[in-house]
């Protein structure tokens, strides 16, 4: 009951944002459905090609991390697998999200053990998250900080400096008394050995450094792709931004989307599309149908996977498909 109401409470959450866009762009309909009409189709179409792409280099990413524990699992399988993860994070309101899928896919049909599958998942999400921070830092090499209100500044400041440390404490544990603090209090006891168990993990990765190493190069090869379906998106609309604007934009998104209280981030992430697209000048209306473009990229993926999802269990133990 716990779980269902969590996760009712996180569609509602959803909903509520998506709600309000919706009415704070009440006079906006006209300059929306302007716009929409005048959308240039080609870089749409280009816009949702380079998302598609975009995520399917997860399979790349977490198969480099699985290497790293001595298993070599093809690329069509976890491109499959990733799929369906996607499906079940952004379209399921359910407590099976989409790397636990990918967690029990692994184990059950490639017999990787769940401690390491567990692992390697986890790493691929702080890749991810690593490599969204150093592209919005790099973005301000570019001066898109002269953009930003000094508010808004100062609350990345704050982010930046909490994540830091936040994966700092994951690391060096033991630097911070982390131990001490769980041995201190009874309330942490079950929490030590799962605690114990996750940090050994990551030392293991620590000395897997080329593995870690191209799995972040991968990471940023996702985020490039994303950059660029953004970008020609923006194009398709004639909002007139430029480039290196979206490498400030999209990782400012998706970490905003990273926070756990919506399904697969969808509210969060297009009312932080639309914050942050007001910083480059671009209208509210303009802004909010350009969150809802990416949205139906996201959507669309899902729905893909949705299809992998059915074909696998029509086809997979009868044809060995994939």
């Amino acid at each position: 009951m716990k779980r269902k109401l969590i996760n009712v409470i996180r569609v509602l959450v959803s909903a509520a944002l998506l709600v309000f866009l919706i009415l704070k762009n009440r006079g906006n309909f006209g300059i929306i459905l302007h716009t929409l009409k005048s959308i240039n189709i080609y870089f749409l179409i280009m816009g949702l090609f380079f998302y598609t792409i975009g995520i399917a280099i997860i399979p790349l990413r977490w198969g480099i991390l699985l290497k790293a524990h001595g298993h070599s699992i093809s690329f069509a399988f976890l491109l499959q697998s990733a799929f369906i993860g996607f499906f079940y994070n952004n379209l399921l309101p359910t407590g099976v999200g989409g790397d636990f899928y990918r967690v029990y896919d692994v184990y059950k049909n490639r017999h990787v053990p769940v401690s390491q599958n567990i692992s390697a998942v986890v790493m691929e999400r702080i890749m991810g998250m690593v490599s969204g921070i150093i592209f919005l830092v790099f973005s301000f090499v570019f001066g898109t900080y002269r953009y930003l209100a000094r508010n808004t500044l100062l609350g990345l400041g704050i982010v930046l400096i909490i994540v830091t440390l936040f994966f700092a404490v994951l690391f060096r544990p033991r630097f911070f008394k982390i131990d001490v603090l769980l041995r201190k209090f009874k309330v942490f006891s079950r929490l030590r050995p799962g605690l114990r168990s996750f940090h050994d993990a990551l030392i293991y990765y620590w000395k897997k450094k080329n593995y870690m190493i191209i799995s972040l190069l991968y990471s940023f090869l996702l985020q490039s792709l994303l950059i660029i379906s953004h970008y020609f998106v923006s194009i398709s609309m004639g909002l007139g931004l430029l480039y290196y604007h979206f490498i400030y934009i999209v990782p400012f998104a998706s970490l905003a989307a990273a926070v756990p209280i919506t399904i697969g981030g969808i509210g969060i992430r297009e009312n932080a599309l639309v914050f942050a697209l007001k910083n480059f000048g671009i209208g509210e209306g303009s802004a909010t149908l350009f969150s809802f473009i990416m949205l139906s990229f996201i959507l669309f993926n899902a729905l893909l996977g949705g299809m992998v999802y059915i074909i696998k269990n029509l086809f997979y133990r009868s044809k060995g498909y994939i």
